[in-house]
């Protein structure tokens, strides 16, 4: 039996990832397809507290390996409550970010190579047997999405948001490694196009990947 698509959206900050999600769902929704979106780290009443402690000063500073398992915590209990349950009903899921994230900003950012084979092992006790079935990252490089963000007036900048070039860097590398690692379930959009073009990529991907006709 083929698997419930389980499928992510990721890449940098300034990538343009969320308003290709709003675009995604938006249409979803008014073509009444059915599924869940969520979004990582939250989703879940206590993914969302992790969340809030994780985007605190505190949660902001603290080390890769603080931060790391911060995550899988609150990922654990969202794929328990939310994710499982829809995909074991054939519902596909699509999610604002995921484990993806933190290859690319606790272990590659916050260079941490030390956790990358932690990584591996905690994503497969997690998921078991239902992992992500399609990761679309949203790329560009690093000096535009770094040039965007300091451009962005309509939110008050958080310390993430205020990382050098060099950060954003290391998080896309982050994201390319996965493409190298799980080659037949990564797609890298190209985002430094219009929304308008790269919406209209993804809507395809996605339709194919969920069996929308």
């Amino acid at each position: 039996m083929k698997k419930a698509p389980f499928i992510v959206f990721d890449g940098m900050d300034g990538s343009g990832k969320g308003t290709q999600v709003k675009l995604l769902i938006d249409r979803a929704l008014h073509a009444h397809r059915q599924f869940v979106d969520t979004r990582e780290p939250g989703g879940s009443p206590l993914g969302e507290k992790i969340r809030d402690l994780f985007s605190s000063p505190e949660g902001a500073i603290a080390s890769a390996r603080t931060q790391f398992f911060m995550m899988w915590a609150a990922r654990s209990d969202w794929f328990e409550r939310v994710v499982l349950p829809n995909l074991e009903k054939g519902v596909p899921v699509i999610s604002d970010r995921c484990d993806s994230s933190t290859m690319a900003y606790q272990v590659y950012a916050k260079e941490a190579p030390e956790l990358e084979d932690e990584f591996w092992r905690i994503r497969s006790m997690i998921f078991g047997k239902h992992p992500p079935t399609l990761y679309l990252f949203i790329d560009l490089p690093a000096k535009e999405a770094k040039r965007r963000v300091d451009a962005d007036t309509s939110r008050s900048k958080s310390l993430f948001d205020k990382k050098p070039l060099e950060w954003y860097e290391r998080v896309r590398k982050g994201f390319q490694s996965l493409r190298e690692d799980l080659p037949n379930h990564v797609i890298m959009i190209d985002g430094d196009r219009s929304p308008e073009a790269i919406h209209e990529e993804v809507y395809k991907i996605v339709s194919e990947h969920c069996g929308w006709k």
